[in-house]
């Protein structure tokens, strides 16, 4: 099929992920080839953690992702109310969250590097865009747009002038978790705490409906987890919080 076509475009994969197909082979048999980072980047949703045991993924509100202070609040037996008091500025600031920018950028971009493409160019240009990512792992449709270009620029192929925001709806728009204001803030951006969680289809007035608050979002994930109260076990985070008195005595809700 890559020898057929006139652009072949690979995401990062490991040799055996894709049975007999390695990098190496995909490449040689190319017309083109032009490798595309995966774009991960937590700075600006550090509070997302994937749990999983026995290779099946928990679910919360929010599909696979699900709130590292959420599940330390239930693991502790905090309320709802208690959970959300966690979410301020002074708890943020001892366990990390507002220190994740330059670790994450150093991260990605080493990666891509490591991957065959520059991203240096492409990171400066969404920054000054402000929040370019719906969660840790699905950029907004002008990252993609970015790396869709430069790879059509390297095979010398031609693309539309048009911006894409302009005529196609963004694919990975469909779960979006908010950049909580403290962290918003550290960054010089308009923060929130609306969750859009995943519900397949793009329908402006469905998606409205479904949006819900950070209190919402606690009470929903209690909910879930209710039937499995030894979660927080499969979340390394977590546990690590769990096993250390000094993040113990940082994570405490506020009283009222």
């Amino acid at each position: 099929m890559a020898a057929g076509a006139d652009l072949t475009v690979s995401l990062p994969f490991e040799k055996g992920q894709l049975g007999s197909l390695t990098p190496a082979r995909l490449r040689d048999a190319a017309r083109a080839y032009v490798p595309v980072p995966s774009i991960i980047f937590p700075a600006f949703h550090p509070d997302i953690v994937y749990i999983s045991n026995k290779g099946r993924n928990f679910g919360s509100p929010m599909g696979d992702y699900h709130s590292a202070l959420i599940v330390y609040g239930f693991a502790c037996g905090y309320s709802a109310r208690e959970i959300v008091s966690l979410f301020r500025a002074e708890v943020f600031a001892k366990i990390g969250y507002l220190d994740g920018w330059f670790g994450a950028r150093d991260s990605l971009l080493a990666m891509s590097r490591a991957h065959g493409f520059e991203l240096g160019r492409l990171f400066a240009g969404w920054m000054r865009r402000g929040c370019f990512m719906h969660t840790v792992n699905h950029p907004k449709l002008f990252v993609m747009e970015d790396l869709a270009r430069e790879a059509l620029a390297r095979a010398d192929i031609p693309a539309r002038p048009v911006r894409c925001e302009e005529v196609l709806t963004d694919p990975l728009s469909g779960i979006v978790w908010p950049v909580y204001p403290e962290i918003a803030a550290r960054y010089g951006l308009t923060g929130g705490t609306t969750f859009k969680p995943p519900a397949g289809g793009f329908d402006f007035l469905l998606d409205a409906i479904r949006c819900f608050d950070l209190q919402a979002m606690v009470e929903g994930s209690l909910a879930h987890y209710a039937p499995a109260p030894k979660i927080a076990q499969h979340c390394d985070r977590v546990r690590g919080w769990l096993d250390n008195a000094e993040m113990r005595a940082v994570l405490q809700p506020v009283a009222g």
